[in-house]
């Protein structure tokens, strides 16, 4: 009988287990014709993470999130981009902005900014791409929770980050 329920969770280990592996290929996602960005295969869409949002990946298992989203032109570039902060900040404990670097893509330039604090007692970090392009202002943000994912899947996040593009710029 025991060997019976061993050799069965062995069996049933060796269907799950593989299903658990990633390629670590990237996925090009176009976004509404609006804009692309390529995102590993480790993520998958989901649609809870930010009401209207147009760009929503995620992979729970790894704490890691992404979405991206436009909206209007209604006042000036820093207002939107301080706008946009603001909202993080205000969902975390004793926020910090660690880095703030200019950035151009063609069509649009802005902002690449990473910031980090605690929610819940644990460290997040974000890494926010805002954007002015001709008719819109975009944001891009990814997230995650721990320093132990933040340096594990860093590059990954720059990659996608560096990887928005407009469809028509």
């Amino acid at each position: 009988m025991r060997s019976i329920i061993v050799l069965s969770l062995i069996a049933l280990s060796s269907l799950i287990l593989p299903s658990c592996k990633y390629s670590y290929k990237d996925e090009l996602i176009n976004v509404n014709n609006a804009f692309t960005v390529s995102v590993p295969d480790y993520l998958s869409k989901c649609d809870d993470l930010k009401p209207g949002a147009e760009f929503q990946y995620c992979n729970r298992f790894r704490n890691t999130y992404a979405v991206a989203f436009s909206g209007s032109k209604d006042k000036a570039f820093p207002a939107y981009y301080d706008e946009q902060l603001g909202i993080i900040k205000k969902v975390l404990e004793k926020p910090m902005v660690n880095d703030s670097t200019a950035i151009e893509l063609p069509g649009a330039k802005g902002v690449h900014t990473e910031l980090a604090g605690k929610m819940q007692g644990e460290m997040i970090y974000y890494s926010v791409l805002t954007l002015e392009a001709r008719d819109k202002y975009y944001q891009y943000c990814i997230w995650t929770r721990g320093e132990d994912r933040k340096l594990r899947y860093g590059k990954d996040i720059d990659k996608m980050l560096l990887s928005f593009k407009l469809i028509n710029p």
